[in-house]
């Protein structure tokens, strides 16, 4: 399944791209398309969500890039990288939908503390590949637009990957 979705690189992002159309196609006919306001502060710039026609299919294209060139240089079975592959997408996109769901009912409070999450994670899973972002981007786009989590998602990768990459260096020195 993989590797077919890989070779339609193309109809994928096609694909995610026309679940953003419907999304903002729905919004403009039921009261104008929305804009997010960075850091949700009026006297921040706000960003459209037509701006997830752009960011959605360029961003999902690139994970594809990205997971083709892993598999290429992967010593795993084509079934074990396809699983990993799809635990990393639907843990990001569980991730995502989690967020917005704490945003949708009014317990923005607890966001801060969740967007830790994935910093824990990353002492065992590696958070930081391109299938948890996107994963994570899908999952939050119906509330925050195609762009805002774009924007939050390479902080939380940077620290997944510093601490994911950090723990396994200091761990095999002290093994030495």
């Amino acid at each position: 399944m993989l590797v077919t979705l890989l070779k339609y690189k193309f109809s994928a992002s096609l694909f995610f791209g026309s679940l953003v159309l419907i999304h903002v196609l729905w919004e403009y006919f039921h009261g104008g398309v929305t804009s997010h306001h960075l850091l949700a502060s009026e006297e921040m710039p706000a960003i459209s969500n037509w701006w997830g026609l752009l960011s959605v299919p360029v961003l999902t294209w690139i994970t594809l890039t990205r997971i083709e060139v892993r598999r290429k240089n992967s010593s795993l079975q084509a079934g074990e990288f396809s699983a990993q592959v799809f635990r990393g997408f639907f843990g990001g996109l569980l991730y995502g939908l989690f967020l917005a769901m704490l945003w949708e009912f009014g317990k923005a409070d607890y966001m801060p503390y969740v967007l830790l999450l994935p910093l824990v994670l990353a002492l065992v899973f590696p958070v930081y590949r391109a299938e948890c972002l996107l994963g994570f981007v899908l999952g939050m786009t119906h509330t925050f637009g195609g762009v805002l989590p774009f924007l939050i998602a390479p902080l939380l990768l940077l620290g997944g990957l510093i601490i994911y990459k950090g723990v396994r260096m200091i761990y095999s020195t002290l093994k030495k």
